[in-house]
């Protein structure tokens, strides 16, 4: 265990694949567990929860940081298994996935629905269905969706914040919708285009602090996934 100052914590925990990687700052409730993308890591991950009370505890999937590389290719199995273990570890009751890891959380509420409070899901990239652009050759998973069929979310009851930002090609609006849409208690929230931490980082600490703090949600909604011309073999 590595103490660094403003009372961030890194340990190191045995898990399903090898040793996990993770700091936790804060303390107290809500526990918040947080899940980075492909070519994330701690560090770009932890702006995301600037704005949250209470414990914030940020992982490294397996082969990245000082956690163990995996044998393979990555699944999203693995993902889950790597999140489940972290959360279950520190007792979080609330999660948010950026990208790769908004699959890893999809996975995860696959099998266990009622596992967290509250949920955010930042710049989501595929949900059941394989990508046909091309956007996510890069991400080196031998499963290349983590659901197989997204209707299963339906038994998500948690409140959940989905966050996409306009003109993203590696993360559509539309895969945002339809993960909006298969949560039964959703909000979604579409950002102007220019980079969702360079352009709208005071927005985004607000909007992601306010809601995992405890705010209800402003209009709570099931809303219906809108029809995208040209994107049919496309859809997630």
């Amino acid at each position: 265990m590595t103490v660094h100052p403003a009372g961030r914590v890194t340990s190191l925990l045995e898990g399903p694949g090898g040793l996990l990687e993770f700091t936790t700052t804060g303390s107290g409730l809500p526990a918040t567990v947080f899940a980075h993308g492909i070519a994330g890591s701690i560090a770009t991950t932890r702006p995301f929860g600037s704005g949250v009370k209470g414990s914030r505890t940020f992982l490294h999937f397996r082969g990245y940081g000082a956690s163990t590389a995996p044998e393979g290719p990555r699944t999203y199995a693995a993902l889950e298994d790597d999140l489940r273990a972290v959360a279950d570890h520190v007792g979080a009751t609330q999660a948010l996935g950026v990208s790769m890891g908004a699959g890893a959380l999809c996975t995860l509420l696959a099998h266990t629905p009622l596992r967290f409070d509250r949920l955010v899901f930042a710049l989501p990239a595929v949900l059941d269905r394989p990508r046909t652009d091309g956007a996510l050759d890069r991400l080196e998973l031998s499963e290349a969706v983590p659901l197989r069929d997204r209707a299963v979310l339906g038994a998500v009851t948690a409140p959940a914040l989905v966050i996409a930002q306009e003109q993203d090609p590696d993360h559509p609006v539309w895969v945002a919708e339809q993960l909006a849409a298969s949560l039964p208690h959703a909000r979604l929230e579409v950002l102007p285009p220019g980079g969702i931490m360079e352009r709208h980082r005071g927005v985004l600490r607000d909007l992601i602090g306010g809601f995992l703090s405890g705010e209800p949600l402003s209009t709570p909604r099931n809303p219906t996934a809108p029809t995208h011309p040209g994107l049919e073999g496309n859809n997630v």
